[in-house]
């Protein structure tokens, strides 16, 4: 209280005071205006600059790229391209196709959409790198023309930064002139008045400081300020003039805190300690922990009241940032959490099948990680004569060892691509891959085992791997000692492969090194001899109970459950001896396997998995649906039933042959020469479609109680088109149904119809191509079975499509287009009672090998 009462007898002085004091502040601020505004221009000149000059080098990269694939083009036209060349080139339709699918949602200028979505190079670029140079030229001349496009891209980037440059100069000029002559020059003359009048009143100055560093607001008893000291002024930014018979609740004071600082004056208990936000003169807000207390008379009536504050809003935002940082905290640990939960998932997509199945070679294969992602590798595969099978293990565990995981996958997938079946060959390719992205970082060990299934001969190669074991028919095992380097470890290592004869029943173990290392709660590790003395134990045991079995034993001797380190484990059997099989690069068509229902009802055993699904027809009885679970497991996806009427007015011949690919069934199959043709660019356009295929119907005499039908299916047609369709890289729709959308400028959609007699066809093409057999048999099945309707489950407008329909065929070539198309026969009534023939004609650019890899 007597520090309130010293403040207000010292009013009149200084006022005197803090008029000087305000003429201090302006003259920083205007000083700080003169300094930071050249420097302000600086900055922004500096960055656009450099980023002209960023884009200049990019273009220039993009330039030198294309031109480089240019000159690969010309090469391979003559002749003479080296691997290097070739892979260039692959890497070049590697990042188109990713520009095109674009799964991350990076930025792609107009030129670069144009680049990906260019029919002819992708056409041309996968026709050569397939051998085929009769459209080289016109690779050669779109790299050349994009080329020429980032020259001419990188000259204008150049000339922008030198027009930027020139423009910065002559501002900053300006700047520092108006900062001398408007703003520094008269500064200086003020300073110079000023600091006159400040000098009479430094004693009041330096008294005012140091006794009062709060904020002192006096108000009367219906809370006007009639005073307020410098240090409220100085730091909410609030002339004096301006606050003075001002309402400090309104001035001062936010609306929704005005309640409680009109009950903190009120109360006038200097001991209540409230924190309240207070305006500042620009706006801003300062967090202030504020008292009161009340100033009286000798009645005790009570004339002013006095608000003290002290600024706490350091303290403020510090809890503010405490709190987002736990909150930032939190969500990096959920973010982390659901990184490494996808890439465990994506982990388990690298992994091979865990049922084997493959010419001469079956078996199962098991991998247990310890941590998130593990760094386990398993796969296996075929070509025309062995049968592969891989065992990896990545130094170390987590994202990292995952990452290279990735890396042999996609060279497996080379592999099994290009034919490769020799072990050497293998290993040699994958130690390439893995030297080249982890650098010697990380390394991996592996073993490779190839079956050749025509002569029963095993070749096994090891790099720095455990050893595999093989048991042979008379259940005696026999330890494959074969050494080697570690893949990634040298660029030069040495692959050593051997040889064995091994007859029909023979078996082959492949497991990780945690089999050996795993110890026990004494410290001991399982080892060899542990490991030898169970798989004796277990010899007679089929696949899955030695499996079992081992896992079984590790675990009773370890004394826990999980484990420390990843454990992998692949059981192989050799079975059957098989002729040669046609090589996987060839693309002629294969005769039609015929299959009878009463056979595929009889025998219970799964289609031979090397042979296509493309080219396997089952001829139906009635009453055929119950057989749709079994064909989507086997991926038998073409039913055509024999005694169909219908089937024979569309012609068996092209029913049979439908596999060959054709541009348009509609002209062919209905000798349409035009068909209908209502595209598709916005779901608005969907009542104008279905109102149009109404109108058409009539007008081409289509009976009346098919109208209501076919419009039905048109719409669900529609729908797919719009929603259905849409999916992205992981399969997820890209649109919710029902939500308005616009078609995009490399997407289309057509609703085509044909008519001959009294066949019509109902078709609906787009430039998706994502629908798979896989999906579409899981769909039917569902239905056939009564969980159609169950939640999660879709594919209904499938379903009634089909059950509508005489006969249903689907056309879809992976990422680029799908045709489905309806067939009824308008002479008899729309039914829903029959299950109709379908086929799913799949044109996979890969060579269907099984259905599994298809």
């Amino acid at each position: 209280m007597p520090e309130n009462v010293r403040l207000a007898e010292r009013v009149p002085i200084g006022s005197f005071y803090r008029a000087n004091l305000e003429a201090v502040e302006d003259v920083r601020s205007r000083t700080f205006i003169a300094l930071w505004l050249p420097a302000f221009l600086l900055v922004i000149a500096g960055i656009g600059v450099w980023e002209s000059l960023a884009w200049h080098d990019n273009a220039l990269k993009d330039a030198q790229h294309y031109q480089r694939l240019a000159a690969n083009v010309l090469t391979v036209e003559e002749g003479r391209a080296t691997d290097a060349q070739w892979h260039d080139l692959r890497m070049a339709r590697a990042q188109i196709m990713d520009m095109r699918e674009n799964a991350g949602g990076h930025f792609l200028s107009p030129y670069e959409k144009a680049l990906a979505f260019n029919p002819t190079l992708i056409d041309a670029l996968n026709a050569m790198l397939q051998g085929r140079t009769d459209h080289i030229g016109q690779v050669e001349a779109i790299f050349s023309f994009a080329a020429a496009h980032y020259r001419a891209q990188a000259s204008d980037d150049l000339r922008y930064g030198q027009g930027l440059l020139l423009g910065g100069a002559v501002a900053l000029f300006f700047a520092f002139l108006y900062a001398w002559l408007g703003i520094l020059r008269p500064i200086g003359r003020q300073s110079r008045e000023r600091a006159l009048a400040l000098a009479r009143a430094g004693e009041f100055n330096e008294d005012v400081i140091n006794t009062a560093r709060v904020v002192i607001l006096v108000v009367d008893t219906e809370q006007r300020i009639v005073l307020a000291n410098h240090h409220c002024q100085s730091l909410l930014q609030w002339p004096r003039a301006q606050l003075l018979g001002q309402s400090l609740l309104t001035t001062l004071v936010a609306a929704g805190d005005r309640p409680a600082m009109a009950a903190l004056l009120a109360d006038s208990d200097p001991d209540r300690i409230l924190e309240i936000p207070a305006y500042t003169a620009s706006g801003g807000t300062r967090v202030m922990a504020w008292s009161a207390t009340a100033v009286r008379d000798v009645s005790g009536r009570e004339l002013l009241q006095v608000a003290m504050g002290v600024d706490v809003t350091e303290r403020a935002q510090a809890q503010v940032a405490l709190q987002g940082a736990l909150q930032q905290a939190q969500m990096l640990s959920d973010r982390l959490r659901d990184e490494a939960q996808q890439a465990a998932a994506l982990h388990a997509v690298y992994l091979g099948h865990q049922i084997i199945s493959l010419p001469g070679l079956s078996g199962l294969a098991t991998s247990i990680t310890s941590s998130e992602v593990g760094g386990d590798y398993f796969d296996s595969y075929a070509t025309a004569h062995v049968a592969v099978a891989l065992l990896g293990d990545v130094s170390g565990h987590g994202l990292a060892a995952g990452s290279i995981v990735a890396v042999a996958k996609a060279a497996v997938n080379q592999l099994r691509e290009q034919g490769i079946g020799c072990p050497k060959k293998i290993l040699h390719h994958l130690n390439g891959a893995i030297l080249g992205t982890a650098q010697g970082l990380r390394l991996m060990t592996m073993v490779c085992a190839a079956v050749d299934f025509r002569r029963g001969i095993l070749q096994v190669a090891n790099a720095g791997h455990q050893f595999p074991y093989l048991q042979w028919p008379d259940g005696c095992w026999e330890l494959l000692d074969i050494g080697g380097l570690p893949l990634g470890q040298e660029a030069s290592a040495a692959v050593a492969v051997k040889e064995w004869e091994i007859p029909l029943g023979s078996r082959l173990l492949l497991i990780s090194d945690g089999w050996v290392e795993e110890i026990s709660p004494l410290g001991e590790p399982f080892g060899y001899e542990r490991l030898e003395a169970a798989l004796t134990q277990l010899g007679e045991a089929n696949d899955e109970a030695l499996r079992d079995g081992l896992f079984r034993i590790l675990r009773a001797y370890c004394g826990r459950e999980d484990f420390e380190d990843d454990m992998t484990i692949m059981v192989l059997r050799h079975d059957e001896r098989l002729p040669d099989l046609p090589p996987m690069a060839d693309k002629e068509v294969r005769d039609i396997v015929r299959i009878a229902q009463s056979f595929y009802q009889q025998t219970s055993e799964k289609l031979a998995p090397r042979l296509s699904r493309q080219h396997l027809i089952l001829f139906a009885e009635e009453d055929w649906q119950a057989l749709l679970p079994r064909m989507a497991r086997d991926g038998l996806r073409r039913v055509l039933v024999s005694q169909d009427s219908f089937l024979q007015m569309l012609g068996w011949d092209r029913l049979l042959t439908a596999h060959q690919e054709i541009d348009d069934e509609l002209s062919v199959w209905m000798n349409a020469a035009a068909p209908i043709q209502l595209p598709l660019t916005q779901s608005t356009d969907k009542d104008g479609i279905l109102a149009a295929t109404s109108v058409w119907l009539q007008e081409a005499q289509a009976p009346a109680i098919w109208i209501d039908t076919l419009t039905l299916m048109a719409d669900e047609l529609v729908e797919n088109a719009l929603y259905a369709a849409p999916r992205d890289a992981r399969g997820e729709a890209l649109y919710a149904k029902g939500v308005p959308r616009i078609l995009g400028e490399q997407e289309t959609a057509h609703l085509r119809m044909a008519r001959r007699d009294n066949l019509f066809a109902l078709q609906m093409m787009d430039s998706w191509g994502t629908l798979t057999p896989a999906v579409f048999l899981q769909r039917l099945t569902a239905y056939v079975e009564g969980d159609g309707l169950l939640p999660g489950i879709g594919g209904g407008g499938l379903y009634l499509l089909w059950r509508l329909a005489d006969y249903l065929q689907i056309r879809v070539v992976p990422g680029r287009e799908s045709r489905l198309t309806v067939f009824v026969n308008l002479d008899r009534l729309p039914t829903d009672d029959r299950y109709p023939s379908f086929q799913f004609l799949y044109h996979n650019d890969i060579h269907e090998w099984s259905h599994e890899h298809a």
